[in-house]
Parts: C-alpha cells; structure tokens; sequence
C-alpha cells in the first residue's frame, strides 16, 4: 500500500469527522420495501443486523438526514481512536470501500476486490433483495480472504429495489423471467471467465437469499457452470424439473433456525439438489433471515474441508 492511498485515507478520516454518516436501508429477504425513497445507493453489511433482530422477520433501518456540514478542522487521530481504524485499513483488516470500480462492460453490473496475496480461488458474490453488488464484501473477505472476489449486481428492479428475478408473492416468482436472468448470468460468467482468466474448478458461488436462489436456478438449467456454491438462506425457485446432472457439484446450504419464510423450504432444496447428483451439506444455524459471524465460522470450515477434498482428488 503507497503513500498516497494512506493520506487519502487519513483525508477521509479528518472528513469524517465533519460529515455525519447517513444511516442506509437494509433489506435482508424477499418482501417487499414499500417506498421508493428507500432505493440503495450505498453498500450494506449483512453483519450490521446481527443480534438485533431475532423474530425472522426483515430488519429495515430508516435512512438519517444530512446534518449541514461543518467547516472541516484539524482532528488527533490518535485522540479520537482513528489511528486505530487507520492500522487496521492498513494491515487490510477493513476493506476500503469504492477499492473496486463498477464496471458494465458485461451483461452484469459488477465489482472486481483483488486480494495481496492471491491463492488462485474466485468467489462470484450474488446479493439479496434490495441490496447491492457491495453488500457480502466484508462477508466474503472473511471467509475467503485470498480470493478473488466478483461481486455482481442483480439486474432486475421491483418494487424499488434491486433483484434476480420477479416475484409474485415471498415465496413464488416469475418462472420465465428467471429462466431469463439465469440465460444472461450463464452468459456473463462465460465473458467474465474468459475477460478475467478465471477456473471454474476454483470459484465459489456464494449467494444469499435472492441471490442463492438465482445459483440454484443457474445449477438446474445450466449445471456445468457451477461447481460449488455455498446458498444461505435460500429455497427452490423453478416450478419443473430440468433434469440437470449435479453430479461432481459440491454444495453447502446454510438456513437460520428462526427464518419464518424461508427455513420451511430448506428440506425441500437439499432432497432437490442431491436427487440431481450433487453432494450437499445442510446446516441450520441460531438465526432469523440474516447473516452473522454463525454464517463465516459454517461456510469458511466447509471451505476448508472442500479444498482439501479437492486436492486429494
């Protein structure tokens, strides 16, 4: 890392103190956002809701106002614990956020984090409903820290938010036009592959919610294009049976114990996924519909023991 990122940073650390951050919308699963003034435009953590919500139900966070700037004065970082923040952007223990440009050079919307030290591994990132391409970053680095990460936007918009697909109700959804979506995302990990020299025998598909869904949609109708994917609460979305052979597909599917709307269909994607040939790995953990440390601790052990796995063979 040079010198001009980290005086930058330090920069934007004096700003910080100026400009009071606003508070953005969170939506973590499939129903509905009512306004439309409550469009994401910033990136969303899916770790931020951890232990505040616990009936299963979508945890929203209404946007702050602006506060009037104030005239920018000189801060000690030492003073106001900034230092701290700093060391640890620098050890790359935060991952700055707007590192990556959005690119739409593809079918896509999409980010591209390279990592310091990368191992070979791609991580292709598919977000819930109304979030954004941003929103399992910091999940993502967490688990897979020597990855390299592409972090795509859903290119659909309802009800103001941004998806994968139509929906009709929380738990039906506009057949043709995920077979659609999942046409043109099969299309944009083909371009992505070739633009970016990416093995698909080293990518994960790490989707949540929507996005899980929209990989299991893809695996059905386009089954060589994943080879492992890690769906978090996620359920069946095709209404047929395509018939796809899953066969050599690794698959991890984690639901929350307490998700009222989408736990009640995990049974049925684990039975659908291994009748298709793939070998799954079914976790239910302490949680409602969101992400949290339960989710990295699962996932980042199941990927350990599935590259191991892959080396042997």
């Amino acid at each position: 890392m040079g010198k001009p990122y980290l005086y930058a940073l330090i920069a934007g650390l004096s700003l910080a103190s100026a400009y009071p951050a606003s508070a953005s919308v969170t939506a973590d699963c499939d129903k509905p956002v009512m306004t439309k003034a409550q469009i994401l435009t910033g990136a969303v953590d899916p770790l931020s809701n951890v232990g505040k919500n616990g009936s299963g139900a979508c945890v929203q966070t209404p946007q702050a106002a602006m506060a009037a700037p104030e005239k920018v004065k000189a801060i000690n970082i030492v003073a106001t614990g900034s230092a701290g923040i700093l060391k640890k952007a620098v050890k790359g223990d935060i991952l700055p956020q707007g590192e990556s440009t959005l690119r739409d050079d593809l079918a896509f919307k999409y980010r591209i984090y390279r990592p310091e030290d990368p191992n070979g591994d791609t991580m292709v990132l598919l977000h819930g409903s109304g979030q954004d391409e941003t929103s399992l970053v910091s999940l993502a680095t967490k688990i897979a820290p020597n990855a390299l990460l592409v972090a795509v936007r859903g290119r659909v918009v309802q009800d103001g938010t941004s998806r994968w697909y139509k929906r009709l109700t929380p738990v039906s959804f506009d057949q043709k036009d995920i077979h659609s979506e999942a046409k043109a995302f099969a299309g944009f990990l083909k371009q992505a592959t070739e633009k970016y020299k990416i093995d698909l025998n080293r990518t994960t598909y790490l989707g949540y919610s929507n996005g899980a869904n929209l990989v299991g949609a893809v695996m059905m109708l386009y089954p060589d294009m994943v080879k492992q994917a890690v769906l978090l609460r996620s359920m069946p979305v095709l209404t047929e049976d395509t018939g796809a052979n899953l066969a050599g597909a690794r698959v991890l599917t984690v639901s929350g114990a307490s998700d009222q709307t989408y736990a009640p269909f995990a049974p049925a994607l684990e039975t659908l996924l291994r009748s298709h040939g793939a070998r799954v790995e079914a976790r239910s953990i302490k949680s409602d519909h969101g992400l949290g440390s339960d989710d990295v601790k699962v996932v980042s052990e199941w990927l350990s023991g599935a590259t191991a796995q892959a080396k042997k063979n």
